[in-house]
């Protein structure tokens, strides 16, 4: 009996310690998350860039067509794109999640086409990357990652795994940019008459996945209704 009793004190130990465990693990965004995102972080900066389309593919990822109208300098630096949810606007609709468990949010983002086609005399190499908020307050970062066609160094796809201390979600997301230290503009293989590219942006292989909360998912989709019906 008294050997139960130690033990069962154990497991409450346990359990009481258990919510300040250490953390180690890798959190990702399901399709309905991704497809959540509406916040360009950057938009007080205007920088030519628009999101076009947004396509939930068959399989894993969803697919975001992005418009830069100026790929080589705007404001005097090539533009970047912050795709958010965020709390600084938007609908926010991953914003609060708990996530003092992870240690580091990862997406894996592919390089789909230019312009319409697979060919790397439409584009340039671009940095993308997995962005998350380090703390409670607005500092984010992101792990960058080359991606382009047909370079041996940097393939079309690649995984972005970034650090975070962050207990709650106050902006998630990814980053595109036209990396300004690659070349100059007269050696640019961007057409600065503008161009288009396609980012297949998925869920990390073996990160836990989270979606917006179900009451979240029943807005967004009242929203979409609404405006379906104002159209």
């Amino acid at each position: 009996m008294k050997h139960a009793q130690m033990f069962f004190v154990f497991v409450c130990f346990v359990l009481a310690l258990s919510p300040f465990a250490a953390r180690g693990t890798t959190f990702t965004l399901s399709d309905s998350a991704l497809k959540s995102l509406d916040f360009d972080y950057t938009s007080g900066y205007p920088q030519g860039i628009t999101i076009t389309n947004v396509t939930d593919v068959a399989g894993p990822g969803v697919k975001f067509d992005i418009s830069f109208i100026d790929p080589l300098y705007i404001h005097g630096k090539p533009p970047s794109l912050y795709w958010t949810s965020s709390i600084y606007g938007g609908s926010g609709a991953l914003t609060g999640r708990d996530i003092s468990s992870f240690d580091a949010f990862a997406l894996k983002i592919t390089l789909v086409s230019a312009s319409g086609v697979s060919s790397p005399g439409e584009v340039g190499p671009i940095v993308v990357g997995a962005l998350i908020n380090q703390t409670q307050s607005d500092v984010y970062a992101y792990q960058p990652q080359v991606i382009a066609f047909n370079d041996l160094y940097n393939p079309a796809s690649a995984t972005s795994t970034t650090p975070t201390h962050a207990s709650r979600i106050h902006l998630v997301g990814f980053n595109c940019s036209i990396p300004d230290w690659w070349y100059t503009p007269s050696t640019s293989p961007w057409d600065p008459q503008g161009a288009r590219i396609s980012l297949l942006v998925e869920p990390a292989p073996g990160a836990v996945v989270i979606t917006p909360e179900p009451a979240t998912l029943l807005l967004l989709g009242l929203g979409a209704a609404a405006i379906r019906k104002r159209q």
